[in-house]
């Protein structure tokens, strides 16, 4: 068995780039979850050994805690839970286009080739991170990067354009699944746009 931050490595996450907390011991990785406005408000643990069954468990291979903020009393959110925590907000000036991903290791797997990523953490994100992106769509480029069928199809909706990953013999395939080449070319592709 490798180490955890050989694992990491594996996976493509640039530990130079990104914040990671690695303890080796207990063999569990937590990524930082920020806001928009730079605080950290949560964390993802990753327990590589851990079933994947186990959803959102503490045990389980992924654990997301994201912070509560209650908004005031004067605004008014049809839910008042309000947050938005991202990762990958430290690859934002990597690149002109923001690639928006669902998990740690797809966002990884952009910024690693010099693009900027974050992950949202879900394919269907709440109405103040989707208002948010909607918003930033008229800054810059914006391209959601989804896993197919229905839960990715919710993903297209945040960016100016969307694609699908579509790995010939995979057809379940993730960005995290899919060889480097299919990597460079999906950032070719989209790269430039205005």
């Amino acid at each position: 068995m490798t180490n955890l931050t050989q694992h990491l490595e594996s996976r493509h996450v640039d530990l130079s780039l990104h914040n990671v907390w690695i303890d080796e011991e207990d063999y569990v990785a937590t990524f930082p979850l920020w806001n928009l406005s730079g605080q950290m408000i949560g964390y993802q643990n990753y327990r590589p050994n851990s079933s994947k069954l186990r959803k959102n468990d503490e045990k389980g291979r992924y654990y997301t805690y994201r912070g509560v903020k209650l908004a005031p009393d004067w605004m008014e959110f049809p839910n008042r839970n309000v947050t938005c925590a991202v990762w990958g907000l430290e690859s934002w000036y990597l690149s002109n286009t923001l690639f928006v991903v669902e998990g740690v290791f797809d966002a990884a797997r952009l910024t690693k080739m010099g693009c900027s990523a974050i992950a949202l953490l879900a394919n269907d994100p709440d109405s103040s991170l989707a208002n948010w992106l909607f918003e930033l769509r008229a800054q810059r480029p914006v391209v959601a990067v989804c896993d197919p069928g229905k839960a990715g199809a919710k993903l297209a909706k945040t960016g100016h354009v969307s694609h699908t990953v579509n790995m010939p013999g995979m057809p379940d395939a993730d960005l995290g699944d899919v060889d480097d080449a299919y990597v460079r070319n999906l950032i070719n592709t989209y790269r430039n746009l205005k």
